[in-house]
């Protein structure tokens, strides 16, 4: 058989038997890729959980006996109420603030055993003044809450503002 006969049986075999060769070959090559990284990862998947599952399991913590503690730990005494809105009052004074009046509402208790505590301040003075006073009554009570604010002002070149406070401070329940 010569050179040239090979070549054309070789050509003739391939155009017989190309689609079977390929679907082999890409076969072949799709066990080879299986066998050598999925069965490796899997193995080492496994071996891993294995791993977790012999370790001692870690002791849970305790349930917190109330959920909300750290909640009822900022809640005043109901009997506080009256001292925080004369509270506030001096506050405003004492930072350069005018005001005429603190207005207040009670709201009932709540089923999860606080209720809320309804403050109104009108004041009058710089906006700087008014911010540093609202943010040190926050720090100053942690039950206390910023619930609105709105500012007012006459004309643009007055540094004066109109400003409407409303707080909110949460209180537990009488019982």
């Amino acid at each position: 058989m010569s050179a040239q006969q090979l070549r054309l049986a070789l050509e003739l075999a391939l155009a017989r038997h190309a689609l079977p060769l390929l679907i082999g070959s890409l076969l072949l090559g799709g066990i080879v890729w299986f066998a050598a990284l999925v069965l490796p990862a899997q193995a080492r998947e496994r071996d891993q959980l294995q791993a977790r599952i012999a370790q001692p399991a870690a002791i849970a913590a305790p349930a917190p006996q109330d959920p909300l503690a750290a909640f009822r730990a900022v809640l005043r005494p109901e009997a506080e109420k009256s001292d925080v809105a004369r509270a506030l009052w001096r506050a405003a004074a004492d930072a350069g603030l005018q005001t005429t009046r603190v207005d207040y509402r009670s709201n009932a208790p709540t089923a999860a055993g606080f209720s809320r505590f309804e403050l109104s301040l009108p004041v009058s003075g710089q906006p700087a003044v008014i911010r540093r006073f609202a943010f040190s009554l926050l720090e100053q009570y942690p039950g206390l809450a910023l619930e609105k604010i709105e500012l007012q002002r006459e004309s643009a070149a007055q540094d004066q503002v109109e400003a409407q406070l409303a707080f909110v401070l949460l209180l537990e329940a009488a019982e």
